[in-house]
């Protein structure tokens, strides 16, 4: 929303208290951890997420998110939720990105007032049908030689015969004669090593034995060894292997408990592997940072609690700052990840992300420290003589998200120096990513960046308000010198309620009368006395309604 004019701080208190902060931390031990509740979250379960033209989508159950009304998928922008038009009306179990165009299956049967079959896709603006309907519901996707690959289960594809996968290029081709067994399934889809893996409840693949998982090289499917003793929900590739997940406890024969890796030609765990009291399941896969994290049903891996997402560093498993909880409930735990920014996304059933609470999703991240160089000027303290400030002085920094609601991330605050006008402001956890940078002083209108800025951390920005007007948002700043030529944030804001006014006027008149001086916030000019000169600044930015300008 545009502001016309200014918005008064006590409402923006309001805003920053309904926003709930996002960003809430919880550090551990060896590492700096944080889960963000990402606004809330879900009203229901989330069963898969992926990136979509840099956004992150989740699919589930639910009718909300963020408390935004959205129908079993809803897209995330860094800041907020958003609905992908009217969505779809049941369950999502599968989303991939093929062809510029998001890629939606699971157990619906319409999707934005469109009459879809288990399978739709999204272009951004409305929904559509992938070639006709499918046979049945769709829990997995891939894309494979440029090929989009649909497993489930699934006997045809609008019509095409088609055993539980089936391969789109504009028109549906089988992968051999697909899957068999008394079920079939194709629950998860990988590519590595320029194959196409596949791995469900099945027995067959291709019409030969093929224990739950099988590789296609393009032509013809071919067992992993005498395979798995039980179904896979997923896979991944991670440092040259192949990694399966699921409800088995062994694989080749190995003691393998719910988590195993093929390195080509043999199958081996990693480590103990998961268990869980009620529940030992792995569901999500991805790779973060250089280690492979799991998700699913479980408390434990390689012995430590982790509490259905654990993290495995090629040698030894470790938690994920505390893990999942669900207000006692025994099925908490994670049914998809994805790594997404500068962080690890998942979602399932839980109510609680380590200390953070949240609506079953969140999004895990290990925070560098970076920061960004301000160049500013308060428009009091500068003296056209001598290009300078009167003091070097406190500033605060904030970084806002980047869409609407402007949720508060993190603030900090430096000396902005006398001679250089300019000063380093330290942000330990935000994540890196888009942010309104906005520069507050004790005696001045706070002033919002033009456009978002891209915040790195772990690295250094910078970013100079004095080079020209268009540089605040609704070129909200003065022009204070011609040669060079410099531009001021407005002074006068005495009592930062974000527009200067006859009350602050009225706050600067009395500290004159009384010959006040010192550090004092009604010394507009920085000169350590409280006078004529500092009321004149205030009565002429009060006389022009000189306010805060947002987004």
């Amino acid at each position: 929303m545009k502001n016309e004019g200014f918005l008064l701080k006590g409402n923006r208190s309001r805003i920053i208290f309904m926003a709930v902060i996002i960003c809430i931390f919880s550090a551990v031990q060896v590492h700096s951890q944080n889960w963000s509740n990402l606004s809330g979250g879900m009203n229901g379960w989330v069963y898969a997420t992926t990136v979509y033209n840099g956004n992150l989508i989740a699919g589930g159950s639910f009718s909300s998110a963020g408390g935004v009304a959205a129908s079993n998928i809803a897209e995330w922008n860094g800041s907020a939720w958003m609905p992908l038009g009217t969505g779809v009306n049941g369950q999502v179990d599968a989303l991939i990105e093929y062809n510029n165009e998001l890629i939606v299956g699971g157990r619906f049967t319409n999707a934005g007032g469109v009459e879809v079959l288990f399978l739709a896709k999204w272009n951004g603006i409305e929904w559509s049908d992938v070639n006709g309907d499918m046979g049945n519901i769709v829990v997995s996707l891939a894309v494979y030689q440029n090929n989009l690959i649909v497993g489930g289960y699934f006997r045809d594809a609008d019509g095409f015969p088609a055993n539980y996968v089936v391969g789109f290029n504009g028109e549906w081709f089988n992968l051999g004669v697909g899957m068999g067994g008394s079920q079939g399934q194709v629950m998860a889809l990988t590519v590595h090593n320029n194959e196409l893996y596949a791995g469900g409840f099945f027995t067959s693949a291709g019409g030969s034995p093929a224990a739950h998982i099988a590789k296609w090289n393009g032509t013809s499917w071919s067992p992993l060894g005498t395979g798995i003793s039980n179904i896979v929900y997923s896979l991944a590739s991670y440092g040259g292997d192949l990694i399966a997940g699921g409800l088995f406890l062994s694989a080749g024969g190995v003691s393998a408990n719910h988590i195993a890796k093929w390195n080509g030609t043999t199958w081996s765990p990693l480590g103990s592997g998961m268990a869980g009291t009620f529940y030992q399941y792995v569901f999500g896969l991805d790779v973060y940072q250089g280690d492979l994290i799991a998700g699913g049903l479980f408390t434990h891996s390689g012995g430590v609690q982790t509490n259905g997402i654990a993290r495995w560093n090629g040698s030894s498993w470790s938690g994920m700052a505390g893990g999942f909880f669900n207000g006692g409930a025994n099925a908490s735990g994670a049914y998809t990840v994805t790594t997404y920014g500068a962080g690890v996304v998942a979602g399932g059933l839980f109510t609680t992300a380590g200390s953070t609470g949240c609506g079953n999703i969140a999004m895990y991240y290990e925070p560098q420290p970076g920061t960004i160089n301000i160049t500013a000027i308060p428009e009091g303290f500068y003296d056209p003589v001598t290009n300078t400030l009167r003091q070097t002085d406190e500033f605060t920094l904030y970084l806002y998200g980047a869409g609407s609601p402007y949720p508060l991330y993190e603030s900090s605050t430096a000396f902005i120096d006398s001679l250089t006008h300019t000063g380093t402001f330290t942000f330990s956890f935000a994540p890196s990513g888009p942010y309104f940078i906005v520069l507050g002083h004790r005696n001045s209108i706070e002033t919002w960046s033009t456009n978002p800025v891209n915040y790195v951390g772990g690295g250094s920005i910078s970013y100079d308000f004095t080079n020209s007007q268009s540089q605040a948002y609704g070129n909200n700043m003065k022009q204070v010198d011609s040669s060079p030529v410099e531009f001021g944030i407005y002074s006068g804001d005495v009592n930062q309620d974000w527009v200067v006014d006859g009350t602050d006027a009225g706050l600067i008149d009395n500290d004159a009368y009384n010959f006040v001086s010192g550090y004092v916030d009604t010394d507009l000019t920085g000169d350590y006395t409280v006078d004529a000169s500092d009321a004149a600044l205030a009565d002429n930015n009060a006389a022009n309604f000189v306010g805060a300008i947002t987004p």
